[in-house]
């Protein structure tokens, strides 16, 4: 008998087995409905609207509120390596504070950053954070705006995705007790979405409530859940839902409705005009992606309160803001109804070497703060208050501020 020639056999193209299609009804499933939304939502273009911390958050950074010092203030800063810093910080002279001293810690590598702080009378305050995913921040302009060029011209920047996902552990812990505070959170911000979880001294086996099994137990704390989702690419909604159960005989809930319009620029922020052509400018940059205005607003039905803003930057040197808070409650058994408004209106003015931001609101306060930075890492910082409500002539506090890094 003949062998087979094994020639011919290798000549043979191997059987190559095909999978037969999937059928329709399997590819429309739940699978197809999600591909589908997320490439509808990549079609959009949506930005990422900021976790719910970050609301109002030019108008904090415009107004003087969070800057203003009463008395005298002192604080220094060595910085012994480029991952761990460390921070000492005198306050004395406030009429309603006693002097004080705090040393603090900064320690930040990768993803991992811990902060703590101690003060005089034995108080700590620790903070420990912990970003699981994070993506490059987005590239800032640094070249100048040239009025005679197209805008589309002038090298735009590319989106950039700012994804990230953080949990965080912070804990104050008093030397007097009874004042204690330990907080769990963890916050995720996604392209076009960004949601946060956060719970403050929880508690899962407290005790029962009164009317409850005098064997059983209960879960008391602070908890809050918050939602944002881009639904253009300039108009974010969002919700926040708070559940208190301080004891285990009360508890309580509040639900609050945010919505933010931040539209993007249709021109980068020229530089000052003063300046010589050709000139750098010496102010910080303005990513010409960043939007130049953000309108903000939250309401609680609970409450009755209602908080809007409006943040806009006229130019690289200027920023203006505007604030409404209004508390509107209906009339009820416990009492007849509260119709309240404050507005108030500020800005903040960047020149070479300080930084003026000034505020005034409807009940007749006025304040501002003037931060000059002599020389690198030296700063000295002047700040005044004056209410004119309180009668008199008005009552107003000053403050005194020196900052020094080493």
């Amino acid at each position: 008998m003949s062998q087979p020639n094994s020639a011919a056999i290798s000549a043979v193209p191997p059987v190559v087995s095909v999978p037969a299609p999937r059928p329709a009804a399997a590819q429309g499933g739940l699978g197809g409905i999600v591909n589908r939304l997320a490439a509808f939502r990549q079609r959009m273009n949506l930005s990422s609207p900021g976790n719910w911390e970050s609301l109002h958050r030019e108008l904090k950074m415009v107004q003087p509120t969070n800057f203003l010092i009463e008395g005298a203030k002192f604080d220094l800063t060595s910085v012994l390596s480029p991952n761990f810093t460390v921070f000492h910080s005198f306050a004395w002279g406030s009429a309603q504070y006693p002097p004080t001293y705090h040393f603090g810690s900064v320690y930040a590598a990768g993803q991992t950053m811990l902060h703590g702080q101690i003060d005089d009378q034995g108080g700590l305050q620790a903070r420990a954070h912990y970003n699981w995913a994070t993506s490059p921040a987005p590239a800032v302009a640094t070249e100048q705006f040239d009025p005679s060029k197209p805008a589309e011209e002038q090298h735009p920047i590319p989106d950039q995705a700012r994804t990230s996902s953080t949990s965080k552990v912070t804990a104050h812990l008093a030397a007097a007790g009874g004042q204690n505070m330990v907080q769990l959170e963890h916050d995720h911000i996604g392209t076009d979405y960004s949601l946060n979880v956060k719970a403050m001294n929880p508690n899962p086996i407290d005790r029962s409530p009164s009317w409850g099994p005098k064997k059983g137990t209960s879960a008391t704390g602070v908890y809050q859940l918050a939602y944002l989702q881009s639904v253009t690419p300039s108009i974010a909604l969002g919700t926040e839902f708070v559940y208190q159960r301080m004891t285990p005989d009360t508890e309580d809930s509040a639900l609050t409705f945010a919505f933010k319009y931040a539209p993007a620029p249709t021109s980068p922020v020229p530089p000052p005009a003063t300046l010589p052509p050709g000139m750098p400018s010496p102010f910080p940059p303005v990513d010409p992606k960043a939007p130049s205005q953000v309108f903000t607003a939250t309401y609680s039905p609970a409450t009755g309160l209602l908080h809007s803003s409006y943040w806009r930057r006229l130019s690289q040197r200027l920023e203006v803001c505007s604030e409404l808070q209004l508390l509107l409650t209906p009339e009820n058994r416990m009492g007849p109804g509260r119709r309240e408004g404050l507005a108030s209106v500020g800005f903040k003015l960047d020149t070479i070497n300080s930084t003026i931001r000034g505020m005034i609101d409807t009940t007749g306060r006025l304040s501002a703060v003037l931060e000059e930075r002599i020389v690198g890492g030296i700063a000295f910082q002047l700040s005044g208050e004056i209410d004119y409500a309180k009668g008199g002539g008005g009552q107003g506090r000053v403050g005194l501020g020196f900052v020094m890094e080493a």
